[in-house]
């Protein structure tokens, strides 16, 4: 008898050890994130939080506010990046996080003596019916578009604002497409680095992106829009007209998403936030 306890008692150990490291494993399990490369750089510094106090491996992956809600609805990532308010189609499988407001700003090369656009000049440039900056200012330069693919949230907001829709679109915007001949990227660093290189270029960005490369040497300019100046200020008072939700989204709010989402919200990422030219939001 005695030796059929001893024998219990060890089973009980033996399953008592399992069952510990069937949690560790849990804990130790991959976070996958992917989407909006807008929302990448924070993603990846809460990452590393995640990663410190959580332990476990951390995967964050650009690709589009398009494809976060893709990867995220289909089960390949845990948590999607959305630079964009969700359609009401989209709020009916996932749930969102907002835990910054952004814009979209257009820029220009350094070298480009335009001081703004309005609305007008930005349709009359990005369907060709201006290809010459000597039509606007005096600068003796060819136009070169440089325009988002689609399935990026930049892309559907110029789309939004402008009424000028991509070439590959099923029916033309309000103001026409796009002229052919534009260059066509995917990240807010693709269209900087075409910016920066080609004097003639004008495209359309994140503003936290945009303020991020000024900062580190870029030569490009953010331009007023509508005789508005993106900033801290105009976005906070409305004025800015190209204003929008940055997002995680999450088709169930489990402990263990929450653990990373909750991490958005805590003051050393807010400042983070902060400084690249994001309004935090409010924990919901």
């Amino acid at each position: 008898m005695k030796h059929f306890w001893k024998i219990v008692k060890l089973s009980s150990l033996v399953l008592s050890l399992l069952l510990l490291q069937t949690a560790d494993l849990s804990a130790q399990e991959t976070l996958r994130v992917s989407g909006a490369t807008t929302v990448q750089p924070v993603a990846e510094r809460v990452a590393v939080l995640y990663r410190d106090r959580f332990g476990g491996t951390v995967l964050v992956q650009g690709g589009g506010s398009g494809a976060g809600i893709r990867n995220t609805a289909d089960g390949t990532s845990d948590i999607g990046m959305v630079s964009r308010a969700l359609t009401a189609v989209e709020s009916e499988m996932l749930t969102a996080i907002t835990y910054g407001f952004d814009a979209l700003v257009f820029i220009v090369n350094e070298q480009n003596p335009i001081q703004g656009l309005s609305l007008q000049t930005v349709r009359q440039l990005y369907t060709g019916a201006v290809d010459e900056w000597s039509s606007l200012v005096s600068w003796d330069e060819g136009v070169v578009l440089v325009n988002k693919e689609v399935g990026r949230a930049t892309l559907d907001l110029f789309e939004d604002y402008a009424g000028v829709s991509h070439a590959d679109r099923l029916q033309a915007g309000s103001a026409g497409r796009v002229a052919p001949g534009a260059y066509e990227i995917a990240s807010n660093l693709e269209a900087m680095t075409l910016v920066g290189g080609i004097p003639g270029a004008i495209g359309y960005v994140s503003m936290g992106a945009a303020e991020s490369l000024i900062a580190a040497g870029m030569p490009i300019r953010v331009l007023p829009l509508d005789g508005v100046m993106p900033g801290t200020a105009t976005l906070a008072d409305g004025s800015y007209p190209i204003l929008r939700e940055l997002n995680l989204v999450v088709p169930q709010l489990t402990e263990r998403l929450r653990n990373y989402t909750d991490m958005f919200f805590e003051s050393e990422i807010q400042t983070f936030i902060q400084a690249s030219g994001v309004i935090p939001a409010e924990r919901q």
